[in-house]
C-alpha cells in the first residue's frame, strides 16, 4: 500500500487536502457546548402549596405522590423534601432508562394522582434534567439607583419577564432564560372594621359580592334573522377600579367597596428576593441550545445587550458566574498542546535526527490530523465540549509520537544506504503493525470506561470516541500522508544550511552511551530486576497513603455561602442580615449575587431553598484573600447569629455540579419501624449524641429544626358562642393576610384579590380581633382558639421506604462495612428505629467495584491485543510489567509536589501508560524482527535498543516538555491540569528508563534459553 501511495503524491495530497477542507468546514458547524447533550437520569417534581405547613404538604400531597411514583419503570431511587409552602420530589433512574419515556410515565402518574390530592392544588411541575441544562452564565438586570422605588421595581419586574426574557429567548442559540427575582402583585382589600360594622357588612358579604361581580359565564351562539352572532357575557373584574366600585347592600342602602375598605395594588407576599451586590435585581440563567455554538451565543447576546443598553438606558446589565471559562481553558489547552507539542517536536527532532527538513513534517501532519478528527467528530455526532476536547488533547500526544516514530524509522533506512523511496516503503511498513497495536492498546484502556454506570459512563463515551477518532486519524496520516510528503521533501539529496547547522549542534554518540548503560544493567541484573519489581509494590504503598478526592483542589477566588438562619424570620429580615454580612466583608469582595429565600428558577435545582435560607455567591479580590474572607464570614455569623447553620464551599464548576462532588461522606437514614412518620426529635437527639461520643472526630449534623406556632380551634367554645367554623377560618385568614376572595383577570395576567388587615404580631391579632357569630354579635378570637409554640423539623424527608431523618457524618474510613455495622449497633439502643445509609462512602464502594471490573477488562484487552501482535502468550507480560513500575514514578512525583489522587491525575496515569507502552511495543517488535533476520538474542537486544533509542527519547522529551507549562501556570486551567502533568512527567521519566533498560533485560531473561525464532532458523538452514 505504501509503495502505491508514495508514487502517487498528487492523488494522496489532493485527497488529504479535500478531507482537511471538509474538516475546516465541519469546525465551523460543530456545536460548541460546555458538556455533551446527555440526559441525566433524573426527574424532579416540584409542588407549590402556599400557606400550608410541611406536615400538611407531606400528609396530603407528597406521601401520595411518592407511593404512586414508585411504580414508574426503571426507578432506582426517590427522595422527597417537604417544607412550608412547597415540596420537591427527586426521582433517580437506572442509567440506560429512556428518560423521555420515563418523563411521560411520571406525567401519567401525576395525572392519575390528582383526584386524590386537594382540589385547589396547582398541578405539580415536572422537570427533566440534562447535562446541557446547566446555565452558561447569569445575566443580572437592575435599575439605576436614582430610578429605584417599590412601584418602579414592580413595573421593572413585569417588563423583565414579558420583554427582556422573551427577546433573549428569541435568539436561536438560547434554549431558555430561567428567571428569578421578579415580584408578583395582588389586589388588596383592607376593610374599615368600624365602618363595615356600623353598616352591618361582614367579610362573608364582601367575599360574596366579589364572587357575584366576577362571573365568567362564557358565550352563546344566537340567530338574528339570517345572521349568526356570538353573544359574550362580560361580567368579571378587569381593573382595580372595578373592584373598588363593587356595590354592597347595607339594609336598604347600596354602598361601594371603596366606601368601607381601602382597595389598591401592591406587591404580593415576598418569599424570596435577588440582589446583585446591594441592588435588588432580576437574574436570568442563560441555558444554551444543544445544537448552538458557544461563541455564537456570546456574540449574539452581546449584540442584543448593546441594543438593550441604547433602548433602555435606565436598566443596568451585567454577567456573573460565567461557566464558559472552563470551555475557554479547554480550548486554550488544546491550542497550547498543539503549539508546545509541535514546537518541542521540532526542537527534539532537530537535535536528535540531525536533519533540518524532517521536523517540518510534524508541522503538517499534526494540524492535518486535528482537522480530519474534527470532520469525524461531525460524522459521529459529537459536539465540541469539555469532554470531547479532553479526548482530543490526549490524542494530540499520540499524533506527535506516531509522526516521530515513522519519520525516525524512515531516516534510519536512509542512513543505512537505502534510497528515499525504498526507505519510505520499508520504514513505514516495518512500524505499521506495532503502531496499529499501540493504537488498539490505548483504545483498550479508554473504551471500557463506558461501562461505568450513571452519568460517568455516558460522559466517558464521548471521551473514548474522541480519543479513538484521534488515534485512528493519526495512524492513517502517519502511514499514508507522512511517507508521501517525506519522499517529496527528500527528492533533492543536497543538504541545506539549516541541516548543516543542526548537525554541528546535535547530540552525538548516543548509541555508544546507551550500550554502556545496557552493559551496566546486564552486569548487575541480579540487583536490577528485583529493584524494579519492588517498585510495583511501592506504587501500591503510594496509592494507599495518598489522599483521594474527585477533582484537584484549585486556587479559588469564588465561593458559595449557604446560610440557614434557623429562625422564623421573613424575607426582609433575611435580606437585612445578608446585607449586614456583605457590609462587614465589603473590603474583600468585588462581586456578590445574593439569592435570598425562595427562588423562581425552573431548571436550576441548586436554588431550592426556603424563605429563611440564603445562598450567596462571592467573588473575592484575589486568590490570596479567599481564606481570609472565609474566616471573616465564619467569625461574623458565629458571633452575631450563633444558631445559624453556615456552609462555605468553593464555587462549583460544571464537573462538580454533574458529579455531585459536595455529597456528604455518610448519611444515616433514621425511620420508624411501626409507622410512616419521622422519629421523634428527642430520640434523634439522643442518637446524634451517641454518634458524637462514639466518633468524636466526625462532624454529625442534624437536619434544621424550627419553632412552630400551633393555633387550635376549641370546638366546644364554637358551639357555645354560636360561631360558624368556616366564618372563623376566613376571619383568621384575613387577619393573617391570606384570605383570597377571588381573582382579577387583566389583559395579560391574573391577579389574586385578598382580604387583609394591618397587624403584624400574632398576639395582637389573636387578642385584638373579633369574629361575628350567627346572631351578629362580635366574639373575641382569643375566646375561640388556643395558641402554643413547639419545636420540630423544618423539612420532612422521604424516600423509597417512607419518611426518615438524615444525619450527615463527615468521616473518613477504609472500612465502610465495619463503620455502618457499628452505627447500627448504636442506633439499636433506641426502640422502633430502623437505619439505612447513603453518601459518598456508600456510592464509592459501587464505583470501586465498577472500576475494578473496568480495569480487569482493560488488562484482558491489552493482553489479547499484545498476544495477537507478538504471536506469543509470554511477551505481553513483559510489556504489561512496565505499567505498575511507571505508575510508581507518576505517584512519586505527584506526592513530592503535594498532589492527590483525583480524576485528573488518574487520566494522567492512563495517558502516560498509553504513550510509554507504545515505546515498549515498538522496541520488542524491533527485537523480534532482528531475531528473525538472523541475529542472536543479545545482539538483537542491543541493536533493537539502539534503533529505538532516539524515538523513545524524542517521544518522552516531547511529552514532558509539552507538559511543563502547566506546572508554572496560575490560572484555573493550569491548576486543573497540574496533577495530570505531574503524573505524565513522573511516569514518562521513569518509564523511559524502564523501556530503555529494564524491558530488554526482562526480554533476555525470558528468552535466554529459548531456541531461535522461525525466521532466523530458516535463514541459518538456507546458509548451510
Amino acid at each position: 500500500m505504501v509503495k502505491f501511495l508514495i508514487h502517487r503524491p498528487v492523488a494522496v495530497i489532493m485527497s488529504f487536502i479535500a478531507v482537511i477542507m471538509l474538516g475546516i468546514v465541519s469546525s465551523g458547524r460543530l456545536p460548541v457546548s460546555l458538556m455533551p447533550d446527555i440526559d441525566i437520569p433524573e426527574i424532579t417534581v416540584a409542588v407549590s402549596r402556599p400557606d400550608n405547613s410541611a406536615r400538611e404538604i407531606e400528609n396530603s400531597i407528597v406521601s401520595i405522590l411518592r407511593r404512586n411514583l414508585l411504580q414508574v419503570p426503571g426507578l432506582d431511587d426517590i427522595e422527597s423534601e417537604s417544607r412550608n409552602g412547597s415540596a420537591i420530589i427527586q426521582l433517580k433512574f437506572e442509567y440506560g432508562t429512556d428518560i423521555d419515556l420515563a418523563f411521560m410515565e411520571v406525567n401519567e402518574k401525576i395525572d392519575g394522582s390528582m383526584n386524590a390530592l386537594p382540589n385547589d392544588l396547582d398541578r405539580p411541575r415536572i422537570i427533566k434534567a440534562s447535562a446541557t441544562d446547566i446555565p452558561v452564565f447569569m445575566l443580572n438586570l437592575s435599575l439605576g439607583e436614582e430610578q429605584y422605588s417599590e412601584e418602579r421595581f414592580n413595573q421593572f419586574s413585569k417588563f423583565s419577564e414579558t420583554v427582556i426574557k422573551k427577546r433573549i429567548e428569541q435568539l436561536p442559540e438560547v434554549a431558555i432564560a430561567d428567571i428569578t427575582g421578579q415580584v408578583d402583585e395582588e389586589i388588596y382589600i383592607e376593610p374599615d372594621l368600624e365602618k363595615a360594622g356600623s353598616l352591618n357588612i361582614s367579610e362573608n358579604e364582601i367575599r360574596a359580592a366579589i364572587e357575584r361581580n366576577n362571573l365568567n359565564v362564557g358565550s352563546l351562539l344566537v340567530k338574528d334573522g339570517k345572521y349568526l352572532y356570538t353573544l359574550e357575557f362580560s361580567s368579571y373584574l378587569k381593573t382595580v377600579d372595578d373592584v373598588a366600585n363593587i356595590y354592597l347592600r347595607s339594609g336598604d342602602r347600596l354602598v361601594q367597596m371603596k366606601d368601607v375598605a381601602n382597595v389598591g395594588l401592591r406587591q404580593g407576599r415576598l418569599t424570596g428576593m435577588y440582589f446583585n451586590g446591594d441592588k435588588r435585581s432580576i437574574s436570568l440563567a442563560i441555558i444554551k441550545k444543544t445544537t448552538a455554538r458557544m461563541a455564537d451565543l456570546e456574540e449574539k447576546l452581546d449584540e442584543l445587550l448593546d441594543i438593550f443598553a441604547d433602548d433602555y438606558p435606565d436598566i443596568r446589565f451585567g454577567i456573573s458566574q460565567d461557566q464558559t471559562r472552563i470551555l475557554d481553558f479547554s480550548m486554550s489547552n488544546l491550542k497550547m498542546s498543539l503549539l508546545f507539542g509541535c514546537t518541542m517536536g521540532f526542537l527534539v527532532m532537530f537535535f536528535f535526527l540531525r536533519d533540518g527538513r524532517s521536523p517540518w513534517l510534524i508541522g503538517i501532519s499534526i494540524p492535518s490530523s486535528v482537522l480530519i478528527s474534527i470532520l469525524f467528530f461531525h460524522l459521529a455526532g459529537l459536539s465540541i465540549n469539555i469532554i470531547s476536547l479532553s479526548g482530543l488533547i490526549l490524542g494530540v500526544g499520540m499524533m506527535i509520537d506516531n509522526s516521530i516514530i515513522v519519520t525516525d524509522n524512515i531516516m534510519q533506512y536512509m542512513n543505512r544506504g537505502s534510497s528515499v523511496s525504498e526507505s519510505c516503503i520499508k520504514g513505514t511498513n516495518e512500524v505499521i503493525r506495532p503502531l496499529l497495536s499501540s493504537m488498539l492498546t490505548t483504545c483498550a484502556v479508554f473504551i471500557p470506561l463506558i461501562f461505568l454506570s450513571g452519568i460517568a459512563g455516558a460522559l466517558f463515551f464521548d471521551q473514548a470516541v474522541a480519543i479513538s477518532i484521534g488515534l485512528f486519524v493519526s495512524f492513517a496520516v502517519s502511514i499514508m500522508l507522512l511517507p508521501t510528503l517525506f519522499r517529496q521533501f527528500y527528492k533533492n539529496p543536497r543538504e541545506g544550511a539549516l541541516t548543516r547547522f543542526v548537525k554541528r549542534i546535535s547530540f552525538k554518540n548516543l548509541e555508544k552511551k546507551y550500550e554502556r548503560g545496557l552493559d551496566f544493567f546486564f552486569k548487575y541484573r541480579r540487583i536490577m530486576i528485583p529493584f524494579f519489581i519492588s517498585l510495583m509494590f511501592v506504587s501500591i504503598l503510594f496509592f494507599l497513603m495518598m489522599e483521594k478526592e474527585r477533582l484537584p483542589a484549585v486556587k479559588q477566588d469564588e465561593m458559595l455561602v449557604l446560610v440557614d438562619w434557623n429562625e422564623n424570620i421573613d424575607v426582609r429580615e433575611n435580606t437585612g442580615r445578608v446585607m449586614d454580612l456583605l457590609a462587614h466583608c465589603s473590603d474583600k469582595i468585588v462581586q456578590s449575587n445574593n439569592f435570598i429565600g425562595e427562588q423562581d428558577f425552573i431548571f436550576n435545582r441548586d436554588y431550592d431553598q426556603s424563605y429563611t435560607q440564603s445562598k450567596i455567591y462571592l467573588k473575592a479580590e484575589d486568590y490570596s484573600v479567599y481564606d481570609e474572607l472565609r474566616r471573616a464570614i465564619d467569625n461574623y455569623i458565629s458571633s452575631a447569629y450563633p444558631d445559624a447553620s453556615l456552609n462555605i464551599i468553593p464555587q462549583e464548576n460544571v464537573f462538580e455540579k454533574i458529579f455531585s462532588a459536595t455529597e456528604a461522606c455518610l448519611v444515616v437514614h433514621l425511620s420508624l419501624v411501626s409507622e410512616e412518620r419521622v422519629p421523634a426529635l428527642d430520640k434523634v437527639e439522643r442518637i446524634r449524641s451517641a454518634l458524637d461520643e462514639g466518633w468524636p472526630e466526625a462532624m454529625v449534623t442534624m437536619p434544621p429544626t424550627g419553632e412552630k406556632v400551633i393555633v387550635s380551634i376549641n370546638q366546644e367554645r364554637l358551639m357555645v358562642y354560636e360561631v360558624n367554623p368556616q366564618q372563623l377560618y376566613y376571619r383568621l385568614k384575613t387577619a393573617f393576610n391570606s384570605n383570597q376572595a377571588g381573582e382579577l383577570r387583566a389583559s395579560h395576567e391574573i391577579l389574586p384579590i385578598v382580604l387583609v388587615e394591618d397587624q403584624e404580631y400574632i398576639s395582637n391579632i389573636i387578642n385584638g380581633s373579633f369574629v361575628r357569630n350567627i346572631r351578629g354579635q362580635e366574639v373575641p378570637l382569643r375566646n375561640l382558639v388556643d395558641v402554643e409554640r413547639m419545636y420540630g423539623y423544618k423539612y420532612i424527608r422521604g424516600g423509597l421506604y417512607g419518611e426518615y431523618v438524615p444525619l450527615s457524618m463527615d468521616i473518613e474510613t477504609r472500612s465502610p462495612e465495619n463503620l455502618t455495622a457499628e452505627i447500627r449497633s448504636v442506633v439499636s439502643r433506641e426502640d422502633d428505629i430502623s437505619v439505612r445509609f447513603s453518601g459518598s462512602l456508600i456510592s464509592g464502594q459501587q464505583i470501586f467495584r465498577e472500576m475494578f471490573f473496568v480495569i480487569l477488562i482493560s488488562i484482558l484487552l491489552l493482553y489479547f491485543i499484545l498476544a495477537s501482535q507478538f504471536e506469543s502468550l509470554k511477551l505481553p507480560f513483559v510489556v504489561m510489567l512496565e505499567l505498575p513500575i511507571d505508575i510508581t514514578g507518576a505517584l512519586m512525583l505527584l506526592r513530592i509536589f503535594g498532589g492527590t489522587i483525583n480524576l485528573m491525575s488518574m487520566i494522567g496515569i492512563i495517558v502516560m501508560s498509553g504513550i510509554i507502552i507504545n515505546d515498549s511495543i515498538l522496541k520488542i517488535d524491533t527485537i523480534n524482527h532482528l531475531r528473525r533476520s538472523g541475529l542472536k538474542l543479545k545482539e538483537a537486544i542491543y541493536e533493537g535498543g539502539a534503533r529505538r533509542l532516539k524515538p523513545i527519547i524524542m517521544t518522552s522529551l516531547t511529552t514532558i516538555l509539552a507538559m511543563m507549562p502547566f506546572l508554572f501556570g496560575t490560572d484555573i486551567g493550569s491548576e486543573l491540569q497540574k496533577p495530570l502533568a505531574l503524573t505524565v512527567i513522573g511516569g514518562m521519566a521513569l518509564g523511559t528508563v524502564v523501556s530503555l533498560y529494564f524491558i530488554p533485560l526482562t526480554y533476555w531473561y525470558l528468552y535466554r534459553k529459548a531456541p531461535p525464532l522461525k525466521g532466523a532458523a530458516s535463514k541459518a538452514s538456507r546458509g548451510m
